[in-house]
């Protein structure tokens, strides 16, 4: 019995970021099902299976059900709107604008469900020069400034997080924005639309001390030299 028990969540997100957010509502307690394609989330084919299932895998999918669906069938639609009816959060991370011609968009699902917290994870935000590109750990932490904080100082030359953490840390974003918006729907019966970018997720991430220079516009410094 954990503290989101008796609350159900679809989760229709792949490989790391939203899985992440998804199987920590799980170990607080939340039904989530994990919608797949037939032929299963990528990330069960990305490593050696033990048991039949990755340690990747694993980890990002822990304590979830499981269902594969053909969501271009009407039959796969069908029992998708089936189980979005019954549902207390929605969560997808296709590309922007994908999930709306696959026709679950916001308005769709909430046309079934007025209540249900719709969760949509991005690498770059629905709009802007960025918004289509596809998204990898790498590239956030370069545009981030990640790659730059991490710089060989004698060198100056960049270098990266050796482990995937924008992923990580918007699913940690995330899954915190999911909790309140839970807490504002019981408190004043509200049900919001979360967008959630990677980008933004890593700049806030690195704020407090990487981004401290630029905090005040009349008083810029380069923090690495300080």
């Amino acid at each position: 019995m954990g503290p989101l028990t008796g609350l159900k969540v679809l989760d229709l997100t792949g490989m790391v970021s939203g899985p992440v957010a998804a199987m920590m509502l799980a170990d607080q307690g939340a039904e989530v099902i994990k919608v797949e394609p037939i032929s299963g989330e990528l990330v069960r084919h990305m490593a050696a299976p033990h048991n039949g299932i990755n340690p990747v895998f694993f980890s990002c999918n822990r304590g979830k059900k499981s269902i594969a669906l053909d969501l271009k069938t009407k039959e796969g639609k069908d029992i998708l709107f089936k189980l979005a009816a019954e549902a207390d959060v929605f969560m997808q991370n296709f590309r922007p604008g994908a999930i709306e011609r696959m026709g679950f968009g916001e308005k769709e699902i909430r046309a079934i469900n007025e209540k249900i917290i719709y969760v949509s994870i991005s690498g770059f935000g629905n709009r802007g020069p960025y918004a289509n590109s596809r998204v990898y750990d790498p590239i956030i932490q370069a545009l981030s400034g990640a790659t730059d904080i991490q710089a060989d100082r004698e060198t100056g030359q960049p270098k990266m997080f050796r482990i995937i953490i924008a992923d990580k840390v918007t699913a940690l974003t995330t899954a915190q924005a999911i909790s309140s918006a839970l807490y504002a729907r019981e408190k004043h019966g509200t049900a919001q639309h979360i967008e959630i970018s990677m980008l933004d997720c890593m700049i806030s991430f690195f704020w407090p001390e990487g981004m401290a220079g630029i905090v005040y516009a009349e008083n810029e410094i380069d923090v690495r030299n300080t």
